[in-house]
């Protein structure tokens, strides 16, 4: 990772960065946080609606907070794949966490396929409106395959008996019968809720193009906020599939530096300015974990909580009998 953005850095002069930054409209920059607020406003009613057919009832505000949680996990572990801590985050609500696992994963198969069609729609559209390079191929090759791949394998994982089966020999099979065993138990009921989800589709699939929309205008607004004024709303909402798909490369956390230099490359064939694109890229990454940061008291709680179901003890109770101890 910083390698990556030492790089970006050298090639455009951190001087040069610092001035266009400098320059930033953070009137616009206020208004982008408003759609990324929506956005996970949508995304906890979203796996409200999938919970609820499973049977279960969760509060508005409590998954907000396991919503941004989990969302501030993936934005520090590699491949985004702390999202799939949220149902930690929801067992003060006392949701089963295999309900709420189904839940996440069935969500994110969804999602990752929606982006698949968006990523090749941003294909079309660079082609028609960028300077064509095969570099400009390679990069869209990737990231739609990455997509792709994620969806997929998730959508097989949930959804497909056959695979259901597989992994179920593989679990009962002697070499890892004691050493799967809290697994095994948890299949049957993790597929039984995963049909439940089944159901939802049209509701992830609805709510998930809405949030799309909305991240077209989050970041039309961040353009508009950094200078960049040759790309419109609807490039914005083609190319977010595309480029976010470098946050799941699992080398760095969220992707930091591929996704940033994907940002950078694909706009440079659209003709804007470096400065401006890394500026963009920047900022971007910035407006996330600044709104994320909403997450860590929920964070803190879970963690206590797993403290005290490990330990039957509070931090501070714990840091009282050291003290005791030392006195």
């Amino acid at each position: 990772m910083i390698v990556i953005f030492a790089g970006l850095l050298w090639y455009v002069g951190v001087s040069t960065l610092v001035s266009a930054l400098s320059r930033t409209n953070f009137a616009y920059v206020l208004l982008a946080f408003v759609p990324y607020f929506l956005i996970n406003v949508l995304f906890t009613i979203r796996i409200m609606r999938v919970l609820q057919r499973q049977g279960i009832t969760a509060t508005f505000g409590k998954t907000l907070l396991a919503q941004y949680s989990g969302m501030l996990s993936s934005d520090v572990t590699p491949g985004r794949s702390g999202y799939l801590l949220t149902p930690i985050y929801l067992k003060n609500q006392h949701i089963d966490a295999t309900a709420s696992l189904s839940c996440i994963m069935g969500i994110q198969s969804v999602e990752f396929l929606v982006k698949v069609v968006g990523g090749a729609l941003a294909l079309i559209y660079l082609l028609k409106f960028a300077t064509f390079s095969p570099e400009l191929v390679w990069i869209g090759a990737i990231g739609v395959g990455l997509m792709m791949l994620g969806g997929v394998t998730l959508a097989a994982l949930i959804w497909s008996p056959r695979l259901a089966a597989v992994v179920r020999r593989i679990v009962d099979s002697k070499l890892l019968a004691k050493l799967m065993r809290r697994i095994a138990a948890r299949l049957d009921a993790f597929a039984a809720n995963a049909m439940k989800t089944r159901a939802a589709i049209p509701e992830i699939l609805g709510i998930t193009i809405l949030s799309w929309t909305l991240k077209g205008c989050e970041w039309y607004f961040l353009g508009l906020a950094v200078g960049i004024t040759n790309i419109g709303w609807l490039g914005f909402f083609l190319l977010h599939p595309l480029l976010t798909a470098f946050g799941f490369v699992p080398l760095t956390p969220s992707g930091i530096g591929f996704q940033e230099g994907a940002v950078v490359g694909i706009f440079l064939l659209l003709g804007v300015d470096i400065r401006l694109a890394l500026a963009f890229a920047i900022l971007s990454r910035a407006l996330l974990i600044i709104e994320d940061l909403f997450g860590v008291p929920q964070i803190a709680r879970s963690a206590q909580m797993g403290l005290l179901a490990t330990t039957g003890r509070s931090p501070l109770s714990a840091q009282s009998g050291a003290a005791q101890f030392r006195s």
